[in-house]
């Protein structure tokens, strides 16, 4: 500004020495081109005469000019002297350069302010949306009650079914040398000595007096008399009994991983197995009969063996699905077995029959039957989806991942049905294969002779 003033000055310096410069050549041109009259040059003496008004009109061209230069430079005096000199730059500058001042640090603490209320909106804001934030975080990071009890039912799941899978192995290289005559089995010498052993066991743990019209008091090892206990009648045909020794309970007192004596459990679910599977064990064929003979042929010893283990094949394949059962229902780990006897009281269900479902370790499918559906029998679970949205989808991603254990225990339960399939399409066609063996050989002989003719 200070800069802009002094050019202001500075032109206006030379504006008034042009000014002048011309004013002066104006008068020494007038001077010239019009000069005094001798009388008027001595006017003011008295004894001269006055010029008179004709003497003034013949004059008037110079009177004219100096009137109009007088006016002219008294004009230019008021514009350029007292205008821009005194009344300009030294009261309207000075004012209006403070009213500037003014005006200008209004303005900046008018923008000030106006830029402290955007810093205040843009704080406001970020809090609002840190608040926001906040209550989301907690609102979808705080877990319900509901959703933890999936986690709570579901956490010795694994661990039962693993379980499970040992004791259907167990039971399985148990019945593959039963059928086959291993040492140290209950039919390692044939049928009369697994008869005699299967009939012991049933003398002393299932038999029941009452059946056969009365008359198995003489068989039964206990009689009519003494009375029997709530544990032994509970045993009573439990080797014959699927729906109550398997179907009902949710758990089955068996579990052959422990290593120690086997159970009453055990001996039920042993002794149904081979009622089911294996009535009837095999003779056994002494050594010297199945000795290879010189030529190298194969016996009838041999023969017999081999179509022994075929039979064998086809009964552990039967078997399986037996013992996929029993593995799901043995005994598992007792890591939610507390709460699963709660729950089921929740639902109204006695503590007597609640330790006789899920016994004391629950099994797997004692867990499955909770979690997949007796968990949506309480509307309880139903009322806790008024609650997060998030969790809410929490309870359907835990509700999928339990869709996806059941459908691999279809996948299993599906093969377990095709191989059954397999064996029994196979059998249904043993008779015509071994007529289209018979025919084949039939024709290989009468080639034979026909060529020896």
């Amino acid at each position: 500004m200070g800069k802009l003033f002094d050019k202001m000055r500075y032109a206006k310096t030379l504006k008034i020495i042009l000014i002048f410069m011309i004013f002066m050549g104006s008068v020494v041109t007038g001077i010239i081109v019009n000069p005094p009259s001798t009388q008027a040059a001595c006017c003011h003496c008295p004894d001269c005469e006055q010029p008179s008004f004709d003497e003034d009109l013949d004059n008037w061209p110079h009177t004219e000019f100096m009137i109009t230069i007088y006016i002219w430079m008294q004009l230019l005096f008021h514009q350029m002297i007292w205008f821009d000199l005194v009344y300009w730059q030294q009261h309207m500058l000075p004012m209006f350069m403070h009213i500037g001042n003014h005006l200008a640090g209004v303005g900046a603490l008018q923008v000030m302010i106006i830029g402290q209320f955007i810093d205040a909106q843009q704080h406001l804001e970020a809090q609002r949306d840190l608040q926001i934030m906040h209550a989301r975080a907690h609102k979808d990071y705080h877990a319900s009650t509901g959703m933890c009890e999936f986690a709570t039912r579901i956490q010795s799941l694994a661990a039962s079914e693993r379980k499970g899978e040992a004791n259907a192995l167990i039971l399985s290289e148990r019945s593959t040398d039963r059928l086959l005559g291993n040492v140290d089995t209950g039919a390692w010498s044939g049928t009369k000595g697994d008869v005699t052993i299967r009939l012991e066991l049933y003398q002393r743990e299932f038999c029941n007096s009452f059946d056969n019209n009365n008359s198995l008091s003489a068989m039964c090892s206990s009689g009519l008399t003494p009375p029997l206990t709530g544990a032994k009648k509970e045993r009573l045909n439990k080797d014959i009994d699927y729906q109550r020794a398997i179907e009902d309970p949710w758990t089955i007192g068996f579990d052959l991983t422990g290593g120690g004596v086997p159970s009453h459990g055990d001996e039920g679910v042993a002794l149904m197995a081979n009622n089911l599977y294996g009535y009837e064990s095999f003779s056994r064929v002494d050594q010297v009969s199945l000795l290879n003979s010189p030529d190298d042929e194969t016996t009838n010893a041999q023969q017999a063996y081999l179509d022994l283990r075929a039979i064998v094949a086809k009964t552990k394949v039967a078997e399986n699905s037996f013992n996929a059962l029993m593995a799901m229902k043995g005994e598992g780990t007792a890591g939610s077995r507390d709460y699963l006897e709660s729950y089921l009281k929740e639902l109204g269900v006695s503590p007597a029959y609640v330790t006789k479902y899920i016994g004391a370790n629950p099994s797997y499918n004692a867990q499955m039957e909770v979690l997949t559906k007796k968990a949506y029998q309480n509307p309880l679970f139903y009322t806790n989806l008024y609650g997060k949205p998030a969790n809410v989808e929490r309870k359907g991603v835990a509700m999928q991942a339990i869709g996806l254990i059941q459908k691999f225990d279809l996948l299993k339960s599906y093969l377990r049905t095709e191989a059954s399939m397999s064996v029994l399409l196979e059998l249904s066609v043993f008779n015509l294969q071994r007529q289209v063996e018979a025919n084949i050989h039939s024709f290989d002989e009468q080639s034979m002779v026909l060529k020896q003719n």
